[in-house]
């Protein structure tokens, strides 16, 4: 088959992107389409270098890297104006807009969503400013409209599950990411007295909260956000006492890499933490977003006697080798049915 992969953006290296990586190993001949790449991010170059990749006409604006979320209303044009003719199969990975392509009756789209958008939806309780919220809400109609062009949802967890039926009113099938396991392999981990925090610097991810709590307590907190590099996350993650996750997260990824290290994960009893952590055996979920409910579950750790083990196994559930397995099977079972 003919196949082409449609990608939000390639401008920073994340959880979506080493997903991207994972398909592109299923699909090796099949291009990317996606709004803008920048090729001057030495990890996207070294993944993607070598692939065929398509832009949109956001990548011939001027100073467009630093204008790529300010035009995040022309992406679902940007998206459109893609030609898939001469492909079979186009399957779109998206938290946004990759799934607003338009494909003839003849080419399949299999969209694999790790949510619907986040900044459209508000699944964290976050509210638009007033002054965009007719802007939002014309995006809003356009989501759900354009979202009847795909053919079947892939959904990236049970949580996303919910917010595609929720949202787009669409059934789907759950495939997990993965985290690539073995760059863990012969990681000693060891025991020092820093919790660790990785998120970007968005509003839903709590960084705050974390911050309080462990001041509260009295116990450093190490905050991971930008331009570090996977090695170094690797060898902070490698001797924390545990990962701290306290926003509603749409899967968690990050949880996953800290068990992979022997770690637990302190995480609200939400959203994606609820299939990447075993409460009370590879981490301690904490009921309420705030300040006493999250200092009590950082005090609670030590009593719970987490073992090492017990995460390292919950985490060998996400490996590649059953990401791609479980992604080969939905594709196979969607077109040749």
């Amino acid at each position: 088959m003919r196949v082409a992969l449609v990608h939000d953006d390639l401008v920073q290296w994340g959880g979506a992107e080493r997903v991207l990586e994972g398909i592109c190993e299923i699909f090796p001949e099949a291009p990317i389409f996606t709004s803008v790449y920048d090729n001057s991010n030495k990890e996207l170059y070294n993944r993607f270098g070598s692939k065929k990749i398509i832009t949109s006409f956001l990548q011939k604006i001027p100073g467009w890297r630093n204008l790529y979320k300010t035009l995040m209303p022309f992406y679902p044009i940007a998206f459109e104006q893609f030609d898939f003719s001469d492909f079979d199969l186009v399957i779109s990975q998206t938290t946004r807009f990759a799934k607003s392509i338009i494909t003839k009756p003849q080419t399949k789209h299999i969209c694999y969503c790790h949510t619907p958008p986040r900044f459209l939806w508000h699944f964290s309780g976050d509210k638009s400013p007033i002054l965009l919220e007719p802007l939002m809400s014309k995006l809003r109609i356009y989501d759900q409209i354009s979202s009847k062009r795909v053919d079947f949802f892939i959904a990236g967890s049970k949580n996303a599950k919910i917010r595609i039926k929720d949202t787009y009113k669409q059934d789907s099938r759950v495939v997990y990411p993965y985290i690539d396991l073995e760059r863990f392999n012969n990681i000693e981990s060891f025991n020092s007295n820093y919790f660790v925090m990785i998120a970007r610097d968005s509003k839903y991810k709590k960084i705050d909260l974390a911050v309080s709590a462990c001041q509260k307590l009295g116990v450093e907190l190490k905050v991971i956000s930008g331009g570090f590099l996977d090695e170094m996350v690797v060898r902070i993650l490698a001797g924390c006492r545990a990962l701290i996750v306290p926003g509603i997260e749409d899967f968690g990824l990050s949880a996953i890499e800290a068990q992979a290290l022997g770690k637990p994960v302190i995480a609200l009893k939400a959203g994606g933490n609820l299939e990447t952590v075993i409460d009370n055996k590879t981490g301690i979920l904490f009921d309420k977003q705030d300040l006493e409910s999250l200092s009590g579950a950082i005090k609670r750790l030590d009593s719970k006697k987490i073992k090492a083990e017990d995460c390292k196994k919950n985490a060998q559930r996400f490996s590649k080798e059953n990401f791609q397995r479980a992604f080969k099977q939905t594709i196979a079972a969607v077109v040749y049915t």
